[in-house]
């Protein structure tokens, strides 16, 4: 594949249980922190750094409530692409989404 070092970033992301469960509750319906932890038996400040490092690659994203940030999938590579090479899938993702993509 000529661009594999593309989906790399995304797929380190993902590989990572708590983000995994993140996503998860996520496709449920938007959640604040709190109600993440809560949900996922989780402190705080660990939820909070995966929910940062999911926003970096655009997986996820918040809306203000008040005070409160109500998070929510952002990203459509959860509910499009099933019939897709999962490599093909993150491609499309990192040049739609990552500051960083590079298609050399």
């Amino acid at each position: 594949m000529k661009n594999s070092h593309i989906p790399h970033k995304c797929m380190e992301v993902l590989g990572n249980k708590l983000r995994n469960e993140i996503i998860c509750a996520l496709q449920d319906k938007p959640l604040t922190v709190q109600e993440l932890c809560t949900k996922l038996g989780r402190e705080q400040s660990l939820v909070s750094h995966a929910l940062m490092q999911l926003r970096e690659c655009s997986f996820v994203d918040y809306r203000k409530d008040g005070k409160k940030s109500i998070y929510y999938i952002k990203s459509d590579i959860f509910t499009k692409n099933k019939n897709k090479p999962l490599f093909e899938i993150f491609e499309e993702h990192a040049k739609k989404y990552c500051k960083n993509h590079r298609s050399d």
